[in-house]
């Protein structure tokens, strides 16, 4: 098997089908796909269960026990299923070009890739698939017109990343069931940034990390998405922080055992620093809503017993109106 194709779903029956239809038209046929369902309330297994003939044996349905909340576990799980040469991640609401599988496969061989990140992309409005819209998946800066193969140099890469020269999202990369494995390389269970915190291993720990610049996936935009979702500015400030949490711990552990980040503790400081603003950002406009009491208290529950008082006293100080 070449390629195991790990599709987390939830609530996706208005675009499943869709879906599955664009993985079934792949120029390259030698896969598998791994549909794991984190406990959908609509009629997303249906949708499913309908292509089973189809595939031929290649679709297998994974049902979790509970609801997991992100798609860290879905995804996790399906890697332990996966039986293909390589893993691609992709979302129950996007779709791929038809050469993408046999044009990230070909590439993967060729150079001997750990990984394989796609530099460019499709958007589509939720109702208008065929309506796509080139776009940018990296600071243009840092866009590659040809396959280039990125420096081993941790250092190199590290500028790269803090620029915006990596895309975080599962789905612009296919990497060697191998390498993912060997280095235990998984989706920690946190209810966003999950991505981010799978990328920093990725971009850490792939000795041949090979970037291509063809546009191969459709990222659809779904307006009630959960990251879309209209919130207050308490829930709004809660969902972006979570993060900050539990992510945080799991980034520094991840670099206690990377020797580069025990010599150059700049490097350290700059990841941190920038994984704390990707969180900060979202969140300002939430923060002028609020009175420093309030900011005070939402913040105070989210890190009881991390002190929690330091915490919320230096982001009120620091943000509050």
């Amino acid at each position: 098997m070449k390629v195991s194709v790990i599709v987390p779903v939830f609530n996706a029956e208005k675009f499943l089908g869709a879906c599955l239809e664009s993985i079934l038209n792949q120029t390259l046929q030698d896969f598998e796909v791994i549909a794991v369902d984190d406990c959908s309330t609509d009629n997303s297994i249906v949708v499913a269960e309908n292509f089973l003939e189809r595939f031929g044996g290649r679709l297998k349905i994974i049902s979790l026990p509970k609801n997991s909340g992100s798609g860290a576990v879905p995804r996790n799980e399906g890697l332990k299923f996966s039986r293909g040469e390589y893993i691609f991640f992709m979302d129950d609401d996007d779709l791929l070009m038809p050469d993408a599988l046999k044009t990230l496969y070909d590439a993967a061989e060729k150079f001997s890739a750990d990984v394989v990140h796609t530099e460019q992309g499709f958007t589509c409005d939720e109702d208008n698939p065929q309506n796509l819209t080139h776009v940018s998946l990296v600071q243009k800066s840092c866009l590659r017109d040809k396959i280039f193969m990125e420096s081993e140099d941790l250092a190199e890469r590290m500028k790269i990343y803090l620029r915006g020269g990596y895309c975080v999202f599962p789905w612009v990369k296919f990497s060697r069931r191998d390498f993912l494995l060997a280095n235990d390389i998984k989706f920690p269970h946190v209810k966003i940034c999950e991505d981010t915190l799978w990328t920093i291993q990725i971009v850490c720990l792939a000795k041949k990390f090979l970037r291509v610049p063809n546009p191969l996936c459709v990222w659809r935009t779904v307006k009630n998405s959960w990251g879309r979702v209209e919130r207050t500015p308490e829930e709004k400030i809660k969902f972006w922080f979570d993060p900050l949490v539990d992510g945080l711990d799991y980034l520094d552990d991840f670099m206690d055992g990377i020797e580069f980040f025990a010599r150059n503790p700049d490097y350290r400081f700059e990841l941190v620093n920038f994984f704390i603003r990707e969180s900060v950002v979202r969140v300002l406009d939430a923060f002028k809503k609020l009175n420093r009491h309030e900011l005070y208290d939402v913040i105070h529950e989210m890190f009881k017993g991390k002190r929690a008082a330091l915490i919320a006293n230096l982001f009120v100080n620091l943000y509050s109106k």
